[in-house]
């Protein structure tokens, strides 16, 4: 198995993070990790990598709007589901505020 490359803690969330294009509304997945740089998603379809995507995340009544990167992909042991890891951009400050308290509520 390859070296973990990571730089940045994930924290595991324990709620449904939903991840929506804004362009047309579709589902992407759910979050599987998330901190301030990035997520990780698991869901049904095939992300392009290198793709950049307008997202909004929606947990509970709370709504981040926000531009992220599919920096890799990879398929599940049962192929029917993908991971895919994002990383923001161009994060508005009030976003941000949003996603900070988000990410907060995970922390150990």
């Amino acid at each position: 198995m390859g070296e973990d490359k990571r730089t940045r803690e994930r924290l595991s969330v324990n709620h449904d993070i939903y991840v929506r294009n804004r362009l047309d509304g579709e589902l992407l997945g759910k979050v599987a990790n998330i901190h301030m740089e990035g997520f990780m998603l698991i869901g049904s379809s095939s992300l392009r990598e290198e793709a950049l995507f307008p997202v909004v995340l929606e947990i509970e009544n709370v709504t981040i709007v926000a531009n992220a990167e599919c920096l890799w992909t990879s398929e599940t042991g049962t192929g029917d589901q993908s991971w895919a890891g994002f990383g923001f951009f161009d994060l508005d400050p009030d976003e941000e505020q949003k996603l900070l308290a988000l990410v907060k509520r995970f922390e150990p």
